[in-house]
């Protein structure tokens, strides 16, 4: 089991090397190699859908290999080759749009489409008694990394472009083709971890796949429902801007990648810090009230980008965002969860991430053409933020309308970071199986600060 776990460990660091080096950069090398802004930003959300289609095929997968670490390993291996027509690319200075879009695509399909069935699958590898700490400790080393590695990767291209980046020389872009290449080694090792971790019970008994019309129709279907329909009318919202701030910064606002990168800690990193805290005002207060932090908080902070330029005033917006941004989401995943019975999580969420994804596309589109319709300038940008405000105002009375039930027995809750955004913080997904098994312990007991927090279970609905 030692082994195992710590296998599981390296994992998770290398996969943050990926994404700290690989993916936290692909809208800035879009730009670097002279895609529009436009079609940059729609980089960083319409190949989520490719994603989230690929999970509905997932457990198909699984059937047919009769296995859930095979598919893991599966996809984990070919997503390596996602980086091979970038590091190209790269390398000759130049790349075609659609074959950006065709390898982050990729990326995305094989980055999003293994993540059910490793939930599964790490379920029946770590026991029940130790899954709070082992968790915890796990996330921990690995956002450690990847802010190492945000970091690292913009100091390269800082320095690279200064020595090699004048007067318009694309010399520089070499540096991306480093990174990228050690993303994808990062990964290929990371598939090499994969492999060495066992597989106790291929095919779990107990997992449920249930159409998600059932999950409608059951006994929670109302609060539920509510929550659903808040959700994803709350991401078409956002996502009118959400895609855009990284082109802002690097086009617009000419930051350098030193600043850029920065910035993207600063989102990253009060998202992390707030966590701990997060989880104790839950357990106190309750989710219900921590939505409400959460969901009016995060209305202007789209707006709030418009008021100044300084990189000083954006670090303290930037690790706002993070924070406002850690309790909505904390509170919808605590209220959604409890919804769902613990076999039918992997499956409920599993549809659920494809209507987010499909959300997130139609957001991002519907600003893309805003902007293009406004001139592609500062003035553009400045009125999608705006926009993407207002438009939130409208979610407040689906806010009010979702239901929020007292809670009260505490266990702990994982969150993995699959990507890093501008404003957001990162893509997270919960570790399912970090809660499933009452037998993990509250929080309090696990002797962890849970960096992800807790989940509250309902009274007698255990």
């Amino acid at each position: 089991m030692r082994r195992d776990l710590r296998f599981s460990t390296t994992d998770a660091m290398l996969f943050s090397v990926m994404v700290g080096c690989g993916e936290a950069y692909f809208v800035a090398f879009a730009l670097a190699v002279g895609i529009g802004e436009a079609a940059a930003g729609l980089l960083g959300s319409v190949p989520l859908l490719a994603g989230a289609l690929l999970q509905l095929a997932g457990p198909w997968m699984v059937a047919r290999l009769r296995s859930h670490k095979k598919w893991v390993v599966l996809t984990a291996g070919a997503q390596c080759l996602s980086f091979v027509p970038m590091i190209i690319g790269a390398m000759l200075g130049t790349m075609p749009t659609w074959l950006m879009f065709l390898s982050v695509g990729l990326y995305w399909a094989l980055n999003l489409g293994g993540g059910p069935a490793w939930n599964t699958w790490i379920g029946t590898v770590v026991p029940g008694s130790i899954r709070a700490r082992y968790f915890a400790s796990r996330t921990r080393a690995a956002q450690f990394v990847m802010l190492c590695s945000l970091v690292g990767a913009g100091l390269l291209l800082h320095f690279g472009k200064q020595r090699w980046g004048q007067d318009g020389d694309t010399t520089y872009l070499t540096v991306y083709a480093g990174l990228f290449l050690l993303a994808g080694m990062a990964r290929l090792g990371s598939t090499w971890c994969h492999t060495r971790v066992s597989e106790p019970v291929p095919m779990p008994p107990n997992q449920k796949r249930v159409p998600f019309t059932t999950f409608l129709r059951g006994p929670n279907a109302v609060s539920g429902g509510r929550l659903l329909l808040y959700m994803l009318c709350l991401q078409l919202c956002v996502q009118v801007s959400g895609p855009f701030f990284g082109p802002y910064m690097l086009k617009s606002l000419e930051l350098d990648y030193t600043v850029f990168a920065g910035l993207l800690c600063c989102s990253f990193l009060g998202r992390v810090l707030a966590m701990p805290l997060i989880g104790r005002f839950a357990k106190r207060y309750g989710a219900g009230n921590l939505l409400w932090i959460g969901g009016l908080g995060i209305l202007p902070l789209s707006a709030i980008w418009v008021i100044s330029p300084n990189p000083w005033y954006l670090v303290g917006v930037q690790l706002l965002s993070g924070v406002l941004w850690a309790c909505y989401e904390m509170a919808t995943m605590l209220l959604l969860l409890e919804s769902i019975p613990a076999n039918e999580r992997t499956s409920v969420l599993t549809t659920q991430n494809a209507l987010n994804a499909t959300m997130v596309v139609t957001g991002s589109m519907i600003g893309a053409f805003l902007f293009k319709l406004l001139g592609e300038g500062l003035f553009a940008y400045h009125t999608l933020f705006i926009v993407s405000a207002c438009l939130r105002l409208g979610t407040v009375i689906l806010l009010a309308r979702v239901h929020k039930p007292e809670i009260r027995e505490i266990r702990p809750m994982v969150f993995r970071t699959l990507g890093i955004r501008p404003q957001f913080g990162g893509i997270d997904r919960p570790v399912v199986s970090s809660i499933d098994d009452p037998d993990s312990g509250p929080a309090e007991e696990s002797g962890e600060p849970a960096s992800a927090g807790v989940l509250e279970e309902p009274a007698g609905q255990r």
